[in-house]
């Protein structure tokens, strides 16, 4: 009985051994040495710059304007900043998910006297402080390599303000809407360890424009503010940071 067992306990090492021979690892050991995969949930941070166009339209003749249909155009830029939060499926090259991303902004621009030589000091400000962004993900992935595209719903907050004659004895006017629309982008993100991710990322954002209303303020307080914003096209180029928790069997080893 123990010769048997001794039999059949070299066999399985022989046939083990062959197998190793030639060149076929064991599934233990294929499993510890597999490619990193890029399923799983991440989250992380993106910070870069803004820019955009947009313009204001006046459709009535009011405090700070002298016919109706008046019109300029500015083009903010700033800093962007912010965090985002996500989730990856892998098949085979293929990769699809979803993310959600939140920043704050600086954007903005001051165009002096554009509308009227009546005015001429005049200032309006045009400005974004931050951008929310809900959308799918679509990538192929090859090793710590990944390339994406992504595309959904984006929503910001947009102010527009006029500042007429010197500071604190002038004529004001103030409004901010939430304006909805779209955005389309991609960027490629490289693994540097096991769930530590660099990446930039380029998006185009498309606003929906919207009639802001109000009343000015100042020396001239409760008079009617009515403009007219275009659509809002803006770009925003971000270096990003993530922490990526795949769901793989992928080593530590497996990533150097």
């Amino acid at each position: 009985m123990k010769f048997r067992t001794l039999m059949a306990a070299a066999a399985l090492l022989g046939t083990t051994g062959v197998a190793a021979a030639d060149g076929q690892p064991s599934r233990a050991g294929y499993a510890c040495c597999e490619a990193p995969t890029w399923s799983g949930v991440y989250a992380g941070f993106h910070a870069g710059g803004a820019w955009g166009d947009t313009g204001w339209t006046f459709p009535f003749a009011e405090t700070f304007n002298t016919a109706a249909g008046q019109h300029f155009s500015t083009s903010p830029e700033g800093a962007i900043v912010g965090g985002h939060v996500g989730i990856n499926r892998q098949l085979g090259f293929f990769l699809i998910g979803g993310e959600l991303s939140y920043a704050g902004s600086n954007m903005q621009e001051t165009v002096t006297g554009p509308v009227t030589a009546a005015f001429p000091l005049d200032r309006f400000k045009t400005e974004m402080s931050d951008l929310f962004t809900v959308t799918g993900r679509l990538g192929l992935a090859a090793d710590k390599f990944l390339l994406y595209g992504k595309a959904g719903y984006a929503v910001a907050n947009v102010d527009l303000k006029v500042f007429s004659g010197p500071p604190g004895a002038g004529i004001t006017a103030n409004n901010n809407r939430r304006e909805d629309g779209w955005t389309a982008g991609g960027g490629i993100e490289y693994r540097l360890m096991r769930s530590l991710v660099l990446g930039v990322e380029y998006n185009y954002v498309s606003l929906d424009g919207g009639r802001f209303t109000g009343v000015t303020g100042g020396t001239l307080a409760g008079l009617p503010f009515n403009a007219d914003l275009d659509n809002f096209h803006m770009h925003t180029l971000t270096a990003r940071l993530s922490i990526l928790l795949d769901t793989g069997p992928t080593t530590t080893a497996a990533m150097k």
